[in-house]
């Protein structure tokens, strides 16, 4: 029986779409919310505290295992989710939305719950906004097998 050695990785960016109007009914009346910035925006006022931001939720995410409902094994899939979450001038968290599903309740849930735990993030320097803001991130779930690492580490001189 030949066995397979999985690498599991587990990737945090920004979504396809770059600057986008924040989800319909993100955070409470009386705040106001701008347009979504992406998790891994290239703007130099943004990358300092985005940074923090992803560290403290890739601290707190993890890649579960999906039980196949015919054999009862535990397993790994390759997908992504896009999720919303705002947070406010004073670091809380306000909401956090999955935008688009990874097709995975679990891997869903894993994505939200990461982000909550990280919460409350450091309060937003007056440099990125003055006011409350959204962030949109793609979360990949990604599953290589061994040969394919070792075929993708060799396109890379």
């Amino acid at each position: 029986m030949k066995h397979v050695l999985l690498i599991i990785t587990l990737i945090l960016a920004m979504s396809a779409a770059s600057l986008e109007t924040a989800a319909a009914g993100a955070g409470d009346d009386d705040e106001t919310w701008s347009a979504s910035i992406p998790l891994d925006s290239p703007a130099p006022q943004h990358a300092e505290y985005l940074e923090k931001v992803r560290s403290a939720i890739k601290a707190k995410w993890s890649f579960p295992c999906v039980k196949n409902e015919q054999t009862r094994q535990c397993e790994y899939k390759t997908t992504e989710l896009v999720a919303e979450f705002g947070i406010r001038k004073d670091g809380a968290l306000a909401f956090v939305n999955v935008l688009k599903s990874s097709g995975f309740q679990i891997y869903d849930d894993y994505a939200v719950n990461a982000v909550k735990q990280a919460a409350p993030f450091p309060p937003i320097p007056d440099t990125l906004s003055a006011k409350n803001v959204p962030i949109r991130a793609t979360f990949r779930y990604v599953v290589e097998s061994s040969l394919e690492k070792i075929l993708k580490q060799g396109d890379n001189p």
